[in-house]
């Protein structure tokens, strides 16, 4: 995939090798195709920037990727993954591949290529930078929005990354309803009759029980 509207290929021929069962073809066949969209077919694309929407109202799970992957992604580019779920929603990304080129820090010191996160437009401090190759991780939004966002220089490129995300629903939390029920058993405890209240009763009705007799048999 080129990095911009062009792109030149030359090809440099020598004399066929001897035609025999085994060699029956000599040169090269390619497909082309002009794309608009840096080869990611998933999301809404803003404009014509590498830009992405995902919207939990129109898709609660699905795929995404790094440009034209699983081919090298390009260079100086920034692509932009914004995911906005429902209001008691939370974004959930799981990457099953990660190889982003940059070592260390993934820091401009290093000439890294990174991918940020960021629950914000702007840059969050709780993530690092996250760059080479990794195994399969999770992130987590902490709220309904998150941004997953590849930058990239002149130096060297890698594949990328290609990920699952799903909008999951955000746990509720009953720490309050367990307080008012257990502040509730608390009061019918310290206001329940005691042992002592109970022979007292027992001890009224039994005398109110003989003084009807009384009058009865009298």
């Amino acid at each position: 995939m080129s990095n911009g509207p062009q792109i030149h290929m030359q090809y440099f021929g020598k004399y066929p090798p001897e035609m025999t069962n085994n060699v029956q073809y000599y040169g090269f066949r390619a497909e082309y195709r002009f794309l608009t969209n840096f080869g990611i077919m998933s999301g809404v694309q803003q404009g014509e920037e590498c830009t992405f929407v995902y919207n939990s109202s129109e898709r609660i799970s699905g795929l995404f990727h790094s440009p034209n992957f699983p081919g090298f992604y390009l260079e100086n580019v920034v692509c932009n993954y914004y995911f906005y779920a429902g209001r008691d929603e939370r974004v959930v990304v799981h990457f099953t591949y990660f190889d982003v080129e940059g070592i260390g820090a993934c820091d401009h010191q290093t000439a890294s290529d990174y991918v940020e996160f960021s629950n914000f437009m702007s840059t969050d401090r709780k993530y690092s930078k996250y760059c080479g190759k990794l195994q399969d991780f999770e992130m987590r939004s902490d709220g309904h929005f998150f941004r997953v966002t590849l930058h990239s220089n002149d130096r060297f490129v890698a594949i990328g990354f290609r990920a699952l995300y799903t909008f999951e629903p955000i746990p509720t939390n009953n720490s309050n309803a367990d307080l008012r029920g257990n502040a509730s058993m608390q009061s019918y405890v310290s206001h329940a009759p005691s042992q002592q209240d109970f022979y007292n009763i027992i001890a009224l009705i039994l005398v109110a029980i003989s003084f009807i007799k009384y009058n009865i048999y009298k």
